[in-house]
């Protein structure tokens, strides 16, 4: 299938566009699109926000919106996911923004703070409504040619290592492959050497000694195959990641469809992002309960080791606003801050009597208060 172009005349021939016989009899248009998530295709991010989603949405849909999704670096490699979408290789993908902080340097402000966070509930739901409502945000996306759909966040980061690791001590002089710069910032501060490659990497990099540990989430180990060579655990709560988006769309795609199938994509993303944030939770503890038959020992970390992480947390806010005016010359950067912080209070709350284990009730949180609050007629424009 080829990329869009922007050329009327290529349009509907670049998106795939063919007609199909409606159920009514009636002609409609079926518009073929390219989706992409280079994540590997058990986890929540592909399984649960693209694979699941897809089918869903060519549902909903009547069969008139058909994404074709690529995953891991079948269609772009992952730095890529930013330009891909802005250029229209692929019309809807995911992104890891801490790859591309010169690019969104708003983003990676907020990603600074996901230090401070356990909670990936509270925090995509977060990053999903002030990147919506924010119009400093809106109008970062819009730079690039992308309608921001939708967030993630992980469910916090632990440590994977070839040798035991427990203490400071542990940790001195070790390579430790780090998600983003926060997370980075935290390895030096306590003698550590921080490496930052895409989580695709981790493997060969523990495998070839590149790599003395790797932070991820725990259903990673499973995921990326890690516990075959990493066989020491540390429960570490390291924060989450939540840098970039779930969803990132192109504009000119977007522009293209009509105010009902956009509100059939955020019909979609809804119960998506419900799917996600309960499949990374799940994934989590069967993955905890099958380490230790696949040679894995899980350690609990010592006590300088946790009050290393619990000092960090202390100063999180304040260097993120350094980061953001000193690293990104962002005037505003604690308004900004502020403004974030409200976000995550807000959600707080919101989510505070939600069963989180019932789809349906999460779903419909997220539509509610997020997506039916957007005029798909005015968004993205």
């Amino acid at each position: 299938m080829s990329n869009i172009t922007k050329s009327p005349a290529l349009h509907a021939c670049a998106m795939g566009l063919s007609l199909l016989l409606a159920a009514g009899g009636a002609q409609a248009e079926t518009i073929e699109f390219n989706a992409s998530n280079w994540q590997p295709e058990s986890t929540a991010l592909v399984q649960n926000g693209y694979k699941e989603w897809a089918a869903h949405l060519e549902d909903i849909s009547n069969g008139t919106l058909k994404a074709k999704v690529f995953n891991g670096s079948v269609l772009l490699p992952p730095a890529a996911h930013l330009s891909g979408v802005r250029d229209g290789i692929a019309q809807v993908a995911f992104h890891a923004g801490t790859y591309t902080p010169a690019d969104i340097p708003l983003d990676n402000i907020l990603a600074q703070l996901a230090f401070n966070y356990a909670d990936n509930f509270v925090a995509t739901l977060a990053v999903t409504d002030i990147n919506m409502n924010d119009a400093e945000l809106q109008a970062q996306w819009d730079r690039h040619n992308i309608v921001f759909g939708g967030g993630f966040a992980t469910i916090p980061y632990r440590l994977f290592c070839t040798t035991k690791v427990t203490s400071l001590a542990d940790l001195e002089g070790k390579k430790l492959r780090m998600p983003g710069s926060v997370h980075s910032d935290w390895a030096k501060s306590v003698g550590a050497v921080p490496v930052n490659v895409p989580s695709s990497e981790m493997y060969s990099g523990l495998e070839k000694g590149q790599l003395d540990c790797a932070s991820n989430t725990i259903e990673q180990l499973k995921t990326s195959s890690l516990w075959d060579i990493a066989k020491y655990t540390t429960m570490v709560e390291l924060g989450i990641y939540y840098a970039g988006y779930e969803w990132g769309i192109n504009k000119d795609f977007w522009k293209s469809l009509s105010d009902e199938q956009r509100r059939w994509m955020f019909d979609a993303f809804s119960l998506a992002m419900a799917r996600t944030m309960m499949g990374y939770v799940k994934a989590g503890e069967a993955v905890l309960e099958e380490v230790a038959s696949m040679g894995v020992t899980v350690y609990e970390p010592e006590a300088d080791l946790k009050k290393s992480i619990t000092d960090f947390k202390a100063n999180a806010t304040a260097a993120a606003i350094k980061v953001g005016t000193e690293k990104f010359k962002v005037a505003n950067a604690a308004d900004l801050v502020d403004r974030f912080e409200a976000t995550i209070a807000k959600w707080e709350a919101l989510l505070a009597d939600v069963d989180r284990t019932d789809e349906a009730a999460v779903a419909a949180l997220v539509k509610s208060e997020i997506y039916d609050k957007i005029d798909v007629s005015t968004y993205g424009q």
